[in-house]
């Protein structure tokens, strides 16, 4: 299969996705025999015999988003090409079966045997892995995803988070950071930031409150008009987030280095369905991850560049946050570490230890 799928091919695999999703929907009842009996399939595929999985995957993305294109499907297409077609994949896009909050609990239940999970919204199940997603740990999107890789095919706390829910990682990359986004010119200074009404969530809410801003946590459609009205200030997004939500229209600054945070994107397997598989097609999953992490994560990289381009010949002001506000960041970043690890510490987690095993991997080259 070819490595990007021309249009005409993701069309008909989206219109017969659309079919099997209507007739799924009306079979839920059966879908935890399905995937029992795809479990049994993929034990059968340990031997030599030629036989192929076929397993459901269901992402959030539109297909159009990125992530989707040169990340889902991309993975699927590798996966499909590294093993000659003896796994390949029925892809359900865009929450056809199941909300981006959700798909965890989906694999699980045997709705589907693959599928997107941010970690962002698994923060219960799957607390320590949001040592990733902390200020001041992101700057680089391509080394960031490789550590973060790195330390889910190890012995971590993080990949042992995978396994305990019952689902294998096969690949994962992190969004590039978190900048400032403002319907005001750029801030100069720390007091610049205080009493912002700033859209976050989760732990960007902690560095938020250490500037004296106003954490809003709001769905990210609404963010747009909350904005315009000024409900909000401005937000915490990744670059590449803004113009799918066209941001842009509505905004007057957007920083450029600033490291606010970051996002969690990984796809996991069924952990049953995974170990059914033959040795030579686990090594064909790794590798199909090792390539999709590359690839995306310089993806994401690039398009950052061409954003930012974007907004600035739409009239936004694209700036860097002085050096000496940078410093005065540092501390607040790392008070909001600390807070999240007290915050594992009172849940009976080692955060510390979760945060190293990534950390230790940031410019190490893994």
């Amino acid at each position: 299969m070819n490595r990007v799928r021309t249009e005409a091919q993701n069309l008909g695999r989206r219109i017969d996705n659309r079919y099997r999703s209507e007739e799924i929907m009306k079979k839920k009842h059966v879908f935890k025999p399905l995937a029992l009996a795809a479990a049994g399939m993929a034990t059968l595929l340990a031997s030599s015999a030629p036989l192929a999985a076929s397993l459901m995957f269901a992402d959030s993305f539109p297909p159009s988003n990125t992530l989707s294109s040169e990340g889902t499907v991309y993975w699927m297409d590798r996966v499909e090409a590294h093993t000659d077609g003896g796994v390949d994949f029925r892809y359900f896009p865009n929450e056809q079966l199941a909300k981006e909050g959700e798909i965890l609990q989906k694999i699980n239940d045997g709705v589907v045997q693959a599928g997107y999970i941010g970690i962002g919204y698994v923060s219960d199940e799957m607390p320590l892995n949001g040592a990733t997603m902390l200020p001041g740990e992101v700057d680089d999107v391509v080394e960031a995803s490789q550590a973060y890789w790195s330390a889910l095919q190890a012995d971590t706390p993080l990949r042992q988070e995978f396994l305990d829910n019952g689902v294998v990682p096969v690949f994962a990359v992190l969004l590039p950071p978190y900048q400032l986004l403002l319907n005001r010119p750029p801030v100069e200074d720390m007091a610049g930031l205080e009493g912002l009404k700033l859209r976050s969530s989760g732990s960007l809410n902690m560095v938020v409150e250490t500037v004296r801003a106003n954490p809003v946590s709001m769905a990210a459609p609404d963010t747009y008009l909350a904005i315009q009205r000024g409900t909000l200030d401005g937000a915490l997004f990744p670059v590449t987030s803004i113009a799918p939500y066209k941001l842009q229209e509505v905004s007057k600054s957007l920083s450029r280095n600033a490291a606010f945070g970051s996002f969690g994107i990984t796809v996991a397997m069924d952990r049953d369905v995974y170990e059914g598989l033959s040795e030579a097609q686990k090594q064909a999953i790794a590798k199909a991850g090792d390539e999709t992490v590359a690839h995306l994560s310089k993806t994401l990289a690039d398009d950052v560049a061409d954003d930012l381009a974007r907004f600035e010949e739409a009239g936004v002001t694209v700036y860097e946050l002085p050096e000496a506000m940078q410093q005065a960041l540092a501390p607040k970043y790392r008070a909001a570490q600390q807070r999240w690890i007290e915050r594992m510490d009172d849940r009976g987690l080692d955060g510390q230890a979760a945060l190293e095993a990534f950390e230790s991997r940031l410019g190490d080259g893994a």
